[in-house]
């Protein structure tokens, strides 16, 4: 956690991000809606969600990789498809003024958004109790008291994504979501396991992206850099391209991706109460095929990150998945 102390900062304008990361079709973006909707409260607090994959590379730049069969495809799965100094600084934006810079227009939002599974009356509940607890502690400043339009006591930004988090320092100071990891104030983790995201993501129709797609080609697999983004300056330009997953793209690039990159937070199969990473476990065979095996379903996680992991391992319901949630953000909100 970072940033100053919730505690002695309750009154005076807050803002505080909240991560929600997980594998593919975890049902991230699902949560973060539903609790943009239940804790939205015009007179003291205000929700949006920060979408990663608005901080997508331009398609001409997102990397290109060669499958197992020997296939050249884009790999939108991998921190090098994502701009991430242009997340880290929007995110820097977000804390400083409690609201999301002029430059992101969401793409994502225009993606399909699916049943979140929650029934309407339970929502519903939720939102008084949460608004009810809030307003015992954050209030408008009183009448006579100077007041700026629009200000509300408490901001909160989801920021929903599968790349969002890095291991302790302590492990790894230099970690390439360290930016990223070290911005946000709570780390809350949806794990899946491996057959419900590839039936989820395989069900899926497409994506919206921001630009035309290449033919891959084997000289477009060099290293991309990154872009300089103007924050302050509105991005016009429409939605131009719509990705569809190739076939057997969730086994050749989606979960390998997932399991490698996670491998410092999650443990061997089956293994439960052991702070044993998965990278820690495969020391000197880090081979993809090794971390797959000893990975499994890839529910087993460790739980002395700091990063709070949804109960379940994958497979509750979306109902108590948002139970615990909220029981989470309004403890560390103290209220």
């Amino acid at each position: 956690m970072t940033g100053d102390d919730p505690a002695s900062a309750k009154k005076s304008g807050r803002t505080v991000i909240i991560g929600l990361s997980g594998p593919s079709s975890s049902g991230k973006t699902t949560l973060a809606r539903l609790l943009r909707s239940i804790i939205e409260d015009e007179k003291r607090v205000r929700t949006f969600i920060i979408h990663e994959d608005d901080f997508y590379h331009p398609d001409d730049k997102i990397p290109v990789t060669k499958t197992a069969r020997g296939e050249l495809v884009q790999d939108w799965d991998t921190a090098g498809a994502i701009d991430i100094d242009f997340l880290a600084s929007a995110l820097a934006y977000v804390r400083k003024n409690g609201r999301l810079p002029p430059r992101l227009q969401s793409k994502e939002d225009q993606n399909e958004a699916t049943n979140p599974g929650v029934e309407e009356a339970r929502i519903q509940d939720l939102s008084r109790s949460v608004r009810e607890r809030i307003a015992n502690e954050y209030s408008k400043p009183a009448k006579g008291e100077e007041e700026e339009k629009d200000e509300v006591p408490l901001t909160i930004a989801f920021l929903e994504g599968f790349l969002l988090f890095a291991p302790p320092a302590a492990e790894d100071a230099s970690h390439v979501l360290r930016s990223v990891h070290d911005s946000i104030d709570l780390h809350l983790f949806l794990p899946a396991p491996y057959d419900i995201v590839k039936a989820r993501r395989e069900a899926r129709s497409g994506y919206v992206t921001i630009g035309p797609a290449p033919t891959p080609t084997a000289e477009r697999a060099a290293h991309i850099g990154h872009s300089s983004v103007d924050l302050d300056e509105k991005d016009e330009s429409a939605p131009q391209n719509f990705w569809t997953d190739p076939p057997g793209y969730v086994d050749d690039i989606v979960w390998p991706r997932y399991v490698q990159d996670h491998a410092w937070l999650l443990m061997p199969e089956g293994e439960d109460g052991t702070t044993q990473s998965l990278a820690a476990a495969s020391s000197g065979t880090r081979s993809e095929s090794e971390l797959l095996k000893l990975a499994g379903q890839a529910v087993s996680v460790r739980t002395d990150t700091g990063v709070l992991v949804a109960p379940g391992k994958g497979r509750k319901p979306m109902t108590e998945i948002l139970d615990w949630a909220v029981d989470e953000i309004l403890g560390f909100l103290k209220v």
